[in-house]
């Protein structure tokens, strides 16, 4: 009988990359040539989009009874999981209000002390980022601010962008334009700009990932018009849009690994989403219609196959399925309300690691 030590080291890796992150930070310890092919970046890569690693419903909610954000990670099949608040696992006893990702397991989170983490839930590993200071007076106050998450892809660098109005108290008036910060992590740093017209407070939050292919996507509030960001040279662009987008509430959203917007709207207690994808030349086509849907508040978020994450009215989560027209429960319900809600699978990924690298 052949030994386990004995395998060829492909078909040791074959093995290992079918295990949870969990048994493998174990395995770590177990061997040093383990260590060494677990902290590889071809083999965390083959881990993540192992079948084996199934995804799971990540969803971002506020508790009313602890007065803080957490996070409640559901099974494909809606199964409940459990439920956890971010300062168990990063270690900061501030309120998070807004997450970005994931992003290859990893997630941008910003708290209501204006701090931003870099977290891997299944390593449980957490980075703070280092304070960004912009060149503006001390007396300025930030009144707005938008945050995306991204990759720039022939790198490997991971990047957030940070967009921020500020207003002047003795000229009682905004700051003539937006300072735009750039981290990077490997070189644990941020850059700041003043050269894009681009005002935060005219962006709308997209309400899921849209990270997608080098560039973060944000919406525009006054025109209708998505705003895109190149992670890789650091500009702006401006895409067209349908004019139904103009006067229609609506989310910006990834689905079916393409750029959407997703526009709602009530009738007689009922709620219709239209589905519109943005192609590879940037032209939109109204892929579907969901609904219309009874009690709805909002869509959430969006799932690897089309579902539909929607906030019922009585601030439960539903998700509905277009393969079986059908609607269910995600889990017991809380008391609170939820935020967010995105497919996430773990990753191996470790953010001090890349600092390390530089």
């Amino acid at each position: 009988m052949t030994k386990f030590e004995q395998l060829p080291e492909d078909v040791v890796a074959e093995i290992l990359s079918r295990l949870p992150v969990k048994s493998l930070l174990q395995c770590k310890s177990v061997r040093k040539n383990w260590c060494t092919l677990i902290q590889n970046p071809s083999f965390i890569a083959k881990h993540h989009h192992n079948p084996n690693n199934a995804p799971l419903s990540f969803v971002h909610h506020y508790s009313l009874d602890a007065m803080k954000s957490g996070f409640s990670l559901f099974h494909e099949q809606t199964q409940f999981l459990a439920s956890h608040s971010y300062q168990d696992y990063t270690k900061t006893r501030a309120s998070v209000w807004e997450i970005n990702g994931p992003l290859n397991g990893l997630f941008s989170l910003y708290n209501d002390e204006e701090e931003v983490t870099l977290w891997n839930p299944a390593t449980r590993e957490a980075k703070s980022l280092p304070v960004s200071y912009p060149p503006v007076s001390a007396s300025f106050r930030m009144n707005s601010y938008k945050l995306g998450f991204g990759m720039d892809p022939s790198s490997g660098e991971y990047k957030v962008v940070w967009i921020r109005d500020y207003w002047d108290p003795i000229l009682d008036g905004w700051h003539s334009s937006s300072i735009i910060s750039v981290y990077t992590l490997t070189t644990d740093s941020w850059k700041h700009s003043e050269e894009f017209k681009i005002c935060s407070r005219l962006i709308g939050k997209s309400c899921c990932n849209t990270y997608l292919d080098g560039f973060y996507y944000w919406r525009a509030n006054n025109n209708g018009k998505i705003i895109s960001f190149d992670m890789g040279n650091e500009v702006f662009g401006e895409i067209q849009t349908p004019e139904t987008f103009k006067s229609t509430q609506g989310d910006l959203a990834l689905y079916n690994d393409c750029v959407a917007m997703f526009l709602y709207e009530s009738m007689n207690m009922q709620t219709g989403i239209d589905v519109w994808v943005m192609d590879k030349e940037m032209c939109w086509t109204k892929m579907a219609i969901l609904g219309p849907f009874s009690n709805i508040k909002r869509p959430l978020g969006y799932g690897k196959n089309g579902e539909v994450f929607l906030e019922i009215v009585n601030s439960e989560v539903h998700m509905y399925d277009p393969r079986i027209k059908g609607i269910r429960a995600l889990g017991p319900r809380r008391k609170g309300y939820s935020l967010q809600a995105s497919v996430f699978k773990e990753s191996l990924v470790s953010v001090k690691s890349l600092v390390a690298q530089k």
